[in-house]
């Protein structure tokens, strides 16, 4: 965030990070982690955001509106099973 990045780009960003140094026995046969990593920011303004590895993970929120989960951008899009 401190290059001007919202608190969700940078979580993106952390992630990428992650995955671009995970070693091989940690990847899938298409080279994606084979574990769950997720996170969360607020900057000082109050922006807040999360991102995870895999679509489906939720961001637990309280505020004025009251409180609630919102999805989290995600790298990877979870196979259907």
């Amino acid at each position: 965030m401190r290059s001007g990045k919202s608190p969700q780009a940078a979580c993106l960003e952390a992630l990428k990070r992650v995955a671009d140094h995970t070693e091989p026995r940690l990847r899938d046969k298409d080279g994606r982690p084979t574990f769950g990593l997720s996170f969360y920011a607020v900057n000082k303004s109050g922006q807040y955001g999360g991102a995870a590895f895999w679509s489906g993970a939720k961001l637990a929120v309280c505020d004025g509106a009251g409180a609630r989960s919102e999805e989290c951008a995600y790298l990877y899009k979870k196979a259907k099973a």
